[in-house]
Protein backbone atom coordinates (compact mmCIF):
# COMPACT_ATOMS: atom_id res chain seq x y z
CA UNK A 1 0.00 0.00 0.00
CA UNK A 2 2.62 2.66 1.03
CA UNK A 3 4.63 2.63 -2.68
CA UNK A 4 0.92 3.40 -4.42
CA UNK A 5 -0.13 5.34 -2.14
CA UNK A 6 2.81 7.64 -2.45
CA UNK A 7 2.07 7.64 -6.42
CA UNK A 8 -1.20 8.29 -5.91
CA UNK A 9 -0.74 11.30 -3.39
CA UNK A 10 1.59 12.98 -5.88
CA UNK A 11 -1.24 13.47 -8.50
CA UNK A 12 -2.09 17.35 -8.53
CA UNK A 13 -5.88 15.98 -7.67
CA UNK A 14 -4.84 14.54 -4.36
CA UNK A 15 -1.81 16.66 -3.28
CA UNK A 16 -3.51 19.72 -3.40
CA UNK A 17 -5.52 18.15 -0.53
CA UNK A 18 -3.07 16.50 1.57
CA UNK A 19 -2.47 19.20 4.34
CA UNK A 20 -6.10 19.96 4.27
CA UNK A 21 -6.95 17.69 7.39
CA UNK A 22 -9.73 18.61 9.77
CA UNK A 23 -8.51 19.29 13.73
CA UNK A 24 -10.90 19.09 16.79
CA UNK A 25 -9.60 19.64 20.68
CA UNK A 26 -10.74 18.56 23.75
CA UNK A 27 -8.65 19.90 26.38
CA UNK A 28 -9.51 19.03 30.09
CA UNK A 29 -8.43 21.36 33.36
CA UNK A 30 -8.91 22.20 36.77
CA UNK A 31 -10.59 25.05 38.57
CA UNK A 32 -8.44 26.11 41.46
CA UNK A 33 -8.65 27.94 44.29
CA UNK A 34 -5.61 31.23 44.66
CA UNK A 35 -4.14 28.94 47.03
CA UNK A 36 -3.91 25.80 44.93
CA UNK A 37 -6.30 23.38 45.72
CA UNK A 38 -9.83 22.31 43.47
CA UNK A 39 -12.27 24.96 43.31
CA UNK A 40 -15.72 24.61 45.68
CA UNK A 41 -17.66 26.97 43.46
CA UNK A 42 -20.02 25.43 41.08
CA UNK A 43 -20.08 24.99 37.58
CA UNK A 44 -20.90 28.52 36.02
CA UNK A 45 -24.52 28.97 35.32
CA UNK A 46 -24.34 31.09 32.86
CA UNK A 47 -23.56 28.57 30.62
CA UNK A 48 -26.39 26.36 28.38
CA UNK A 49 -26.83 23.21 29.88
CA UNK A 50 -24.04 20.34 29.38
CA UNK A 51 -26.20 18.24 28.15
CA UNK A 52 -26.45 19.49 25.02
CA UNK A 53 -23.29 22.65 24.90
CA UNK A 54 -21.49 21.57 22.29
CA UNK A 55 -18.47 23.50 23.90
CA UNK A 56 -18.28 24.04 27.25
CA UNK A 57 -18.44 20.88 29.34
CA UNK A 58 -16.59 19.72 32.49
CA UNK A 59 -15.76 15.78 33.11
CA UNK A 60 -15.17 13.96 36.11
CA UNK A 61 -15.96 16.37 38.71
CA UNK A 62 -17.58 20.16 37.96
CA UNK A 63 -14.16 21.55 38.62
CA UNK A 64 -12.55 19.96 36.02
CA UNK A 65 -13.54 21.84 32.93
CA UNK A 66 -13.47 20.57 29.10
CA UNK A 67 -13.16 22.67 26.42
CA UNK A 68 -14.20 21.42 22.80
CA UNK A 69 -13.87 22.75 19.42
CA UNK A 70 -15.12 23.08 16.62
CA UNK A 71 -13.50 20.78 13.43
CA UNK A 72 -11.48 23.20 11.59
CA UNK A 73 -8.48 23.36 8.74
CA UNK A 74 -5.48 23.20 10.61
CA UNK A 75 -3.60 23.48 13.52
CA UNK A 76 -3.32 27.38 13.39
CA UNK A 77 -7.04 28.24 13.50
CA UNK A 78 -7.80 24.54 15.55
CA UNK A 79 -5.95 26.45 18.43
CA UNK A 80 -7.48 30.16 17.60
CA UNK A 81 -10.81 28.36 18.58
CA UNK A 82 -9.20 26.84 21.41
CA UNK A 83 -7.95 29.95 22.88
CA UNK A 84 -11.39 31.55 22.52
CA UNK A 85 -12.30 29.03 24.50
CA UNK A 86 -9.83 29.63 26.93
CA UNK A 87 -10.42 33.05 27.17
CA UNK A 88 -14.48 32.25 27.62
CA UNK A 89 -13.58 30.39 30.65
CA UNK A 90 -10.76 32.69 32.17
CA UNK A 91 -13.59 35.25 31.95
CA UNK A 92 -16.49 33.22 34.18
CA UNK A 93 -13.60 32.32 37.21
CA UNK A 94 -14.54 33.96 40.28
CA UNK A 95 -12.44 36.65 41.28
CA UNK A 96 -10.71 33.50 43.33
CA UNK A 97 -10.82 30.87 40.87
CA UNK A 98 -7.74 30.39 38.51
CA UNK A 99 -6.74 27.80 35.77
CA UNK A 100 -4.08 25.00 36.91
CA UNK A 101 -1.84 24.51 34.19
CA UNK A 102 -0.53 20.95 34.22
CA UNK A 103 -2.06 17.74 33.34
CA UNK A 104 -1.25 16.12 36.73
CA UNK A 105 -3.84 17.18 39.69
CA UNK A 106 -2.67 19.84 42.64
CA UNK A 107 -2.25 18.83 45.67
CA UNK A 108 -4.94 16.99 47.37
CA UNK A 109 -5.66 16.50 50.59
CA UNK A 110 -8.38 13.84 52.52
CA UNK A 111 -11.45 16.61 51.89
CA UNK A 112 -10.57 17.46 48.18
CA UNK A 113 -11.04 13.87 47.24
CA UNK A 114 -14.28 14.22 49.73
CA UNK A 115 -15.23 17.17 47.29
CA UNK A 116 -14.41 15.50 44.12
CA UNK A 117 -16.59 12.57 44.63
CA UNK A 118 -19.52 14.24 45.15
CA UNK A 119 -18.87 17.31 42.75
CA UNK A 120 -20.27 15.86 39.52
CA UNK A 121 -23.85 17.07 38.64
CA UNK A 122 -24.39 15.68 35.13
CA UNK A 123 -26.96 12.92 36.74
CA UNK A 124 -27.34 11.07 33.21
CA UNK A 125 -23.11 10.03 33.68
CA UNK A 126 -23.84 9.37 37.05
CA UNK A 127 -23.44 5.86 36.69
CA UNK A 128 -20.60 5.25 34.57
CA UNK A 129 -18.69 7.86 36.67
CA UNK A 130 -19.41 5.87 39.69
CA UNK A 131 -17.91 2.61 37.66
CA UNK A 132 -14.79 4.54 37.36
CA UNK A 133 -14.38 6.03 40.24
CA UNK A 134 -14.67 2.22 41.71
CA UNK A 135 -12.25 0.67 39.19
CA UNK A 136 -9.36 3.48 38.95
CA UNK A 137 -9.79 6.05 41.40
CA UNK A 138 -10.70 9.79 41.87
CA UNK A 139 -6.50 10.32 41.38
CA UNK A 140 -6.64 8.68 38.08
CA UNK A 141 -9.53 9.80 36.18
CA UNK A 142 -9.10 13.56 37.19
CA UNK A 143 -5.71 13.49 35.10
CA UNK A 144 -5.91 16.36 32.17
CA UNK A 145 -4.88 16.39 28.77
CA UNK A 146 -5.56 17.10 25.16
CA UNK A 147 -7.19 14.87 23.33
CA UNK A 148 -6.63 15.91 19.32
CA UNK A 149 -9.11 14.67 17.27
CA UNK A 150 -7.82 14.76 13.21
CA UNK A 151 -9.33 13.65 9.85
CA UNK A 152 -7.73 13.58 6.49
CA UNK A 153 -9.61 15.48 3.66
CA UNK A 154 -12.70 13.51 2.53
CA UNK A 155 -12.05 14.26 -1.12
CA UNK A 156 -8.28 13.28 -0.40
CA UNK A 157 -9.54 9.86 0.69
CA UNK A 158 -12.16 9.12 -2.14
CA UNK A 159 -9.59 10.50 -4.67
CA UNK A 160 -7.15 7.66 -3.86
CA UNK A 161 -10.28 4.66 -3.47
CA UNK A 162 -11.00 5.80 -6.77
CA UNK A 163 -7.25 5.77 -8.55
CA UNK A 164 -7.08 2.27 -7.88
CA UNK A 165 -7.98 0.97 -4.32
CA UNK A 166 -11.23 0.15 -5.21
CA UNK A 167 -10.09 -2.95 -6.78
CA UNK A 168 -8.58 -3.51 -3.21
CA UNK A 169 -11.17 -2.56 -0.93
CA UNK A 170 -15.09 -3.39 -1.60
CA UNK A 171 -16.20 -0.12 -0.46
CA UNK A 172 -14.67 3.30 0.57
CA UNK A 173 -15.93 2.46 4.09
CA UNK A 174 -13.22 -0.51 4.24
CA UNK A 175 -10.21 2.04 2.45
CA UNK A 176 -10.99 4.71 5.11
CA UNK A 177 -10.65 2.36 8.00
CA UNK A 178 -7.49 0.59 6.47
CA UNK A 179 -5.45 4.30 5.91
CA UNK A 180 -6.78 5.44 9.72
CA UNK A 181 -5.83 2.62 11.52
CA UNK A 182 -1.76 2.67 9.61
CA UNK A 183 -1.85 6.01 10.61
CA UNK A 184 -3.08 4.68 14.12
CA UNK A 185 -0.18 2.11 14.19
CA UNK A 186 2.51 4.57 12.76
CA UNK A 187 1.58 6.91 15.74
CA UNK A 188 1.83 3.88 18.37
CA UNK A 189 5.35 3.25 17.02
CA UNK A 190 6.70 6.46 17.09
CA UNK A 191 4.67 7.15 20.12
CA UNK A 192 7.93 8.12 22.19
CA UNK A 193 8.86 10.45 19.77
CA UNK A 194 5.72 12.82 20.81
CA UNK A 195 6.49 11.59 24.54
CA UNK A 196 9.84 13.36 24.39
CA UNK A 197 9.11 16.40 22.63
CA UNK A 198 5.63 17.53 24.52
CA UNK A 199 5.82 15.16 27.49
CA UNK A 200 5.14 17.78 30.43
CA UNK A 201 4.07 15.80 33.60
CA UNK A 202 7.40 14.92 35.74
CA UNK A 203 5.57 14.68 38.77
CA UNK A 204 2.41 14.04 40.78
CA UNK A 205 1.87 16.48 43.82
CA UNK A 206 0.21 13.50 45.17
CA UNK A 207 1.22 10.11 46.96
CA UNK A 208 -0.76 7.64 44.61
CA UNK A 209 -0.93 4.29 45.79
CA UNK A 210 0.23 2.20 42.49
CA UNK A 211 3.03 4.80 42.06
CA UNK A 212 6.38 2.20 42.81
CA UNK A 213 8.15 3.34 45.89
CA UNK A 214 11.47 3.34 43.48
CA UNK A 215 10.53 5.44 40.73
CA UNK A 216 12.19 8.63 40.71
CA UNK A 217 10.99 11.86 39.84
CA UNK A 218 10.91 14.15 38.02
CA UNK A 219 10.49 12.21 35.36
CA UNK A 220 8.96 13.02 31.81
CA UNK A 221 5.45 11.96 31.71
CA UNK A 222 3.90 10.30 34.44
CA UNK A 223 0.42 10.88 32.61
CA UNK A 224 1.97 9.79 29.02
CA UNK A 225 3.30 6.09 31.04
CA UNK A 226 1.53 2.92 32.37
CA UNK A 227 1.42 4.92 35.75
CA UNK A 228 -0.62 7.35 34.40
CA UNK A 229 -3.75 7.95 31.68
CA UNK A 230 -4.23 4.34 30.75
CA UNK A 231 -5.74 0.80 31.60
CA UNK A 232 -4.12 -1.57 33.53
CA UNK A 233 -1.27 -3.43 31.87
CA UNK A 234 -3.72 -6.87 31.75
CA UNK A 235 -6.38 -4.95 30.39
CA UNK A 236 -4.11 -3.30 27.17
CA UNK A 237 -5.76 -3.32 23.96
CA UNK A 238 -3.87 -4.57 20.59
CA UNK A 239 -2.25 -2.72 17.80
CA UNK A 240 -1.41 -5.47 15.77
CA UNK A 241 -4.38 -5.62 13.15
CA UNK A 242 -7.73 -3.37 13.08
CA UNK A 243 -9.75 -7.03 13.40
CA UNK A 244 -7.44 -7.67 16.66
CA UNK A 245 -8.26 -4.58 18.46
CA UNK A 246 -12.35 -4.84 17.34
CA UNK A 247 -12.30 -8.22 18.45
CA UNK A 248 -10.69 -7.66 21.77
CA UNK A 249 -12.68 -4.32 22.42
CA UNK A 250 -15.77 -6.25 22.30
CA UNK A 251 -14.92 -8.98 24.43
CA UNK A 252 -13.99 -6.63 26.60
CA UNK A 253 -17.25 -5.06 26.87
CA UNK A 254 -18.92 -8.32 26.12
CA UNK A 255 -17.27 -10.25 29.70
CA UNK A 256 -17.51 -6.91 31.72
CA UNK A 257 -13.88 -5.93 31.49
CA UNK A 258 -14.66 -2.62 30.03
CA UNK A 259 -17.99 -0.89 30.80
CA UNK A 260 -18.22 0.38 27.44
CA UNK A 261 -15.92 1.21 24.22
CA UNK A 262 -15.10 4.45 26.12
CA UNK A 263 -13.34 2.79 28.94
CA UNK A 264 -10.60 2.61 26.54
CA UNK A 265 -7.77 4.26 27.38
CA UNK A 266 -5.24 3.75 24.50
CA UNK A 267 -2.78 6.33 23.31
CA UNK A 268 -5.51 6.41 19.91
CA UNK A 269 -8.74 5.53 19.56
CA UNK A 270 -10.67 4.66 16.06
CA UNK A 271 -14.17 7.54 15.75
CA UNK A 272 -16.77 7.80 13.64
CA UNK A 273 -20.91 8.42 14.21
CA UNK A 274 -21.70 5.49 16.55
CA UNK A 275 -20.59 4.41 19.47
CA UNK A 276 -20.75 0.54 18.53
CA UNK A 277 -17.54 -0.46 16.74
CA UNK A 278 -18.87 -2.52 13.56
CA UNK A 279 -21.29 0.30 12.94
CA UNK A 280 -17.99 2.22 12.96
CA UNK A 281 -16.33 -0.14 10.85
CA UNK A 282 -19.62 -0.46 8.66
CA UNK A 283 -19.73 3.22 8.27
CA UNK A 284 -16.23 4.19 8.36
CA UNK A 285 -14.30 5.66 10.49
CA UNK A 286 -14.43 9.33 10.50
CA UNK A 287 -11.65 10.62 12.85
CA UNK A 288 -8.90 9.60 15.05
CA UNK A 289 -8.67 10.64 18.18
CA UNK A 290 -5.12 11.14 19.67
CA UNK A 291 -5.17 10.97 23.62
CA UNK A 292 -1.62 10.80 24.80
CA UNK A 293 -0.71 14.79 24.94
CA UNK A 294 0.19 16.33 28.22
CA UNK A 295 -1.49 19.90 28.74
CA UNK A 296 1.26 22.68 27.33
CA UNK A 297 1.41 24.87 30.14
CA UNK A 298 3.76 27.26 28.39
CA UNK A 299 1.06 27.75 26.26
CA UNK A 300 -1.93 29.79 27.19
CA UNK A 301 -4.37 27.56 24.84
CA UNK A 302 -2.95 24.50 26.48
CA UNK A 303 -1.59 23.62 22.81
CA UNK A 304 0.19 25.13 20.20
CA UNK A 305 0.14 25.12 16.71
CA UNK A 306 3.59 24.07 16.08
CA UNK A 307 2.65 20.61 17.66
CA UNK A 308 -0.48 19.93 15.72
CA UNK A 309 1.29 21.25 12.53
CA UNK A 310 4.21 18.68 13.19
CA UNK A 311 1.65 15.93 14.15
CA UNK A 312 -0.58 16.65 10.63
CA UNK A 313 2.86 16.86 9.03
CA UNK A 314 3.66 12.92 10.86
CA UNK A 315 0.30 11.62 9.98
CA UNK A 316 0.18 12.40 6.48
CA UNK A 317 4.05 10.92 5.82
CA UNK A 318 2.52 7.66 7.51
CA UNK A 319 -0.02 7.24 4.83
CA UNK A 320 3.48 6.30 2.51
CA UNK A 321 5.63 4.87 5.14
CA UNK A 322 6.90 1.86 5.26
CA UNK A 323 5.36 -0.78 7.76
CA UNK A 324 7.49 -3.01 9.99
CA UNK A 325 7.68 -6.52 8.98
CA UNK A 326 6.85 -7.60 12.49
CA UNK A 327 3.84 -5.48 13.58
CA UNK A 328 3.61 -7.48 16.97
CA UNK A 329 7.26 -7.04 17.82
CA UNK A 330 8.05 -3.33 16.70
CA UNK A 331 4.89 -2.83 18.95
CA UNK A 332 6.63 -3.97 22.16
CA UNK A 333 9.46 -2.48 21.31
CA UNK A 334 8.09 1.34 20.85
CA UNK A 335 5.64 0.35 24.08
CA UNK A 336 9.23 -0.23 26.06
CA UNK A 337 10.81 2.78 24.57
CA UNK A 338 7.64 5.35 25.28
CA UNK A 339 7.80 3.99 28.61
CA UNK A 340 12.01 4.40 29.15
CA UNK A 341 11.12 8.06 27.86
CA UNK A 342 8.13 8.66 29.69
CA UNK A 343 10.08 7.82 33.09
CA UNK A 344 13.28 8.91 31.91
CA UNK A 345 14.73 12.04 33.74
CA UNK A 346 13.55 14.90 31.90
CA UNK A 347 16.91 16.73 31.81
CA UNK A 348 18.80 13.59 30.31
CA UNK A 349 17.84 11.51 26.69
CA UNK A 350 17.96 7.48 26.60
CA UNK A 351 21.27 6.63 24.29
CA UNK A 352 19.14 5.66 21.83
CA UNK A 353 17.12 8.42 21.81
CA UNK A 354 19.05 11.09 20.10
CA UNK A 355 19.58 8.88 16.28
CA UNK A 356 16.12 7.40 16.83
CA UNK A 357 14.91 10.83 16.81
CA UNK A 358 16.76 12.01 14.07
CA UNK A 359 15.81 9.24 11.85
CA UNK A 360 12.36 10.33 12.10
CA UNK A 361 13.35 14.33 11.27
CA UNK A 362 14.88 13.41 8.35
CA UNK A 363 12.08 11.40 6.62
CA UNK A 364 9.47 14.21 7.63
CA UNK A 365 11.96 16.77 6.43
CA UNK A 366 12.18 14.63 3.23
CA UNK A 367 8.51 14.23 3.05
CA UNK A 368 7.71 18.07 3.68
CA UNK A 369 10.36 18.17 0.88
CA UNK A 370 8.57 15.35 -1.68
CA UNK A 371 5.13 16.34 -1.34
CA UNK A 372 5.09 20.04 -1.20
CA UNK A 373 4.15 20.78 2.25
CA UNK A 374 3.81 24.49 3.19
CA UNK A 375 6.73 26.10 5.03
CA UNK A 376 5.14 26.24 8.37
CA UNK A 377 5.29 22.38 8.68
CA UNK A 378 9.26 22.48 8.22
CA UNK A 379 9.10 24.86 10.76
CA UNK A 380 7.54 22.65 13.23
CA UNK A 381 9.80 20.10 12.28
CA UNK A 382 12.96 22.36 13.25
CA UNK A 383 11.37 23.18 16.32
CA UNK A 384 11.56 19.38 17.00
CA UNK A 385 15.11 19.43 15.85
CA UNK A 386 16.34 21.73 18.16
CA UNK A 387 14.83 19.83 21.04
CA UNK A 388 16.48 16.50 19.89
CA UNK A 389 19.98 18.41 19.54
CA UNK A 390 19.28 20.20 22.97
CA UNK A 391 17.18 18.98 25.72
CA UNK A 392 17.01 21.59 27.47
CA UNK A 393 14.13 23.02 25.15
CA UNK A 394 11.81 20.20 25.52
CA UNK A 395 8.83 21.28 28.06
CA UNK A 396 9.56 18.27 30.44
CA UNK A 397 12.89 19.94 31.00
CA UNK A 398 11.75 23.12 31.15
CA UNK A 399 9.32 22.30 33.79
CA UNK A 400 12.07 20.66 35.62
CA UNK A 401 14.20 23.19 36.49
CA UNK A 402 10.98 25.11 38.20
CA UNK A 403 10.02 22.37 40.67
CA UNK A 404 10.81 23.45 44.52
CA UNK A 405 10.97 21.03 47.23
CA UNK A 406 9.02 18.32 44.87
CA UNK A 407 6.78 20.43 43.82
CA UNK A 408 5.59 22.29 40.71
CA UNK A 409 2.75 24.07 43.26
CA UNK A 410 4.72 27.62 43.53
CA UNK A 411 5.43 27.64 39.73
CA UNK A 412 2.13 26.59 39.01
CA UNK A 413 0.00 29.00 40.65
CA UNK A 414 2.61 31.75 38.87
CA UNK A 415 1.64 30.23 35.61
CA UNK A 416 -2.18 30.44 36.75
CA UNK A 417 -2.07 33.82 38.36
CA UNK A 418 -0.30 34.92 34.63
CA UNK A 419 -2.69 33.93 31.76
CA UNK A 420 -6.04 34.77 34.29
CA UNK A 421 -4.35 38.34 34.18
CA UNK A 422 -3.67 38.54 30.84
CA UNK A 423 -7.00 36.95 29.64
CA UNK A 424 -8.73 39.32 32.06
CA UNK A 425 -6.48 42.85 31.16
CA UNK A 426 -7.70 42.11 27.29
CA UNK A 427 -9.33 44.93 25.73
CA UNK A 428 -10.98 42.78 22.93
CA UNK A 429 -14.03 40.36 23.28
CA UNK A 430 -12.25 37.83 21.44
CA UNK A 431 -8.18 38.73 21.07
CA UNK A 432 -7.96 35.68 19.20
CA UNK A 433 -9.42 36.95 16.05
CA UNK A 434 -9.50 40.42 16.97
CA UNK A 435 -7.50 40.74 13.00
CA UNK A 436 -10.40 38.83 11.03
CA UNK A 437 -13.62 40.09 13.26
CA UNK A 438 -15.02 43.32 14.08
CA UNK A 439 -15.67 43.65 17.83
CA UNK A 440 -19.63 43.72 17.24
CA UNK A 441 -18.58 39.88 15.32
CA UNK A 442 -16.65 39.07 18.47
CA UNK A 443 -19.61 39.86 21.08
CA UNK A 444 -21.94 37.67 19.07
CA UNK A 445 -19.58 34.35 18.46
CA UNK A 446 -18.75 34.45 22.40
CA UNK A 447 -22.35 35.40 23.20
CA UNK A 448 -23.46 32.37 20.83
CA UNK A 449 -20.55 30.05 22.53
CA UNK A 450 -21.41 31.03 25.96
CA UNK A 451 -25.30 29.98 25.18
CA UNK A 452 -24.84 26.72 23.38
CA UNK A 453 -24.68 27.45 19.92
CA UNK A 454 -22.92 26.42 17.19
CA UNK A 455 -20.46 28.29 15.46
CA UNK A 456 -18.21 28.25 12.76
CA UNK A 457 -15.89 30.94 11.60
CA UNK A 458 -14.31 30.35 8.05
CA UNK A 459 -14.74 33.74 5.94
CA UNK A 460 -17.09 35.14 8.53
CA UNK A 461 -19.45 32.96 10.56
CA UNK A 462 -22.44 30.58 10.72
CA UNK A 463 -24.11 30.41 14.03
CA UNK A 464 -26.59 27.39 13.88
CA UNK A 465 -29.85 25.99 16.28
CA UNK A 466 -30.74 22.96 14.68
CA UNK A 467 -31.49 23.26 11.09
CA UNK A 468 -31.48 26.81 11.60
CA UNK A 469 -28.72 28.88 10.37
CA UNK A 470 -27.85 32.51 9.80
CA UNK A 471 -25.00 33.34 8.55
CA UNK A 472 -22.47 37.13 9.18
CA UNK A 473 -20.41 38.85 7.72
CA UNK A 474 -16.48 39.04 9.50
CA UNK A 475 -16.56 43.11 9.90
CA UNK A 476 -20.44 42.76 10.44
CA UNK A 477 -21.63 46.00 12.34
CA UNK A 478 -25.40 45.68 13.89
CA UNK A 479 -26.77 47.65 16.29
CA UNK A 480 -27.62 45.92 19.18
CA UNK A 481 -29.40 47.85 21.86
CA UNK A 482 -30.78 44.98 23.74
CA UNK A 483 -28.15 43.02 24.17
CA UNK A 484 -26.02 40.73 21.99
CA UNK A 485 -28.21 37.62 23.64
CA UNK A 486 -31.57 39.38 23.66
CA UNK A 487 -30.41 39.46 19.97
CA UNK A 488 -30.02 35.59 19.20
CA UNK A 489 -32.69 35.30 21.05
CA UNK A 490 -34.73 37.05 18.58
CA UNK A 491 -33.00 35.34 15.39
CA UNK A 492 -33.42 31.68 16.81
CA UNK A 493 -36.73 31.64 18.47
CA UNK A 494 -35.85 27.97 19.25
CA UNK A 495 -33.86 29.17 22.34
CA UNK A 496 -37.07 30.54 23.88
CA UNK A 497 -38.43 26.87 23.38
CA UNK A 498 -36.31 24.51 24.34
Amino acid sequence: MPKRLREQIKQPESISKLFQGLFGIELEEHRILTDGRLSRYPYPSEYASRKTHPYLQSDFTDSMLELVTEPTKGGLQAVKNLKILQQISQEHLKKDERIWPFSMPPKLVDDDLEFAHGNFSRTWYQEYRDYLESKYGIEHEIICGVHVNYSLNEDLIYNLYRSGFDKKYDTPAAFKNAIYFKMAQSFVLNRWFFTYLFGASPLSENKYQKLPADLTMPVRSLRSSSLGYSNTNKEAITYESLTAQVEQMERYVADGTFYSIDEFYGPVRLKGKSDDLREILDQGVDYLEFRAFDLDPLSRAGVSDDTLDLMELFLTYSLVADEPDDMYDSLQIALARNEEVALSDPKQQPKWLPEAAKNVIDKLTKFAHEFEAPKRYLMAVEIANKRVNDVGLTIGSQLASKIEDQSLATYGLKLANDHYAKWLNEQRPLVAIDKEYSKTAQSIIKAAIIMGIHVQLHHGFKLTVGKHHEWFEAQTKIELPHGVESYLKVIFPELTTE
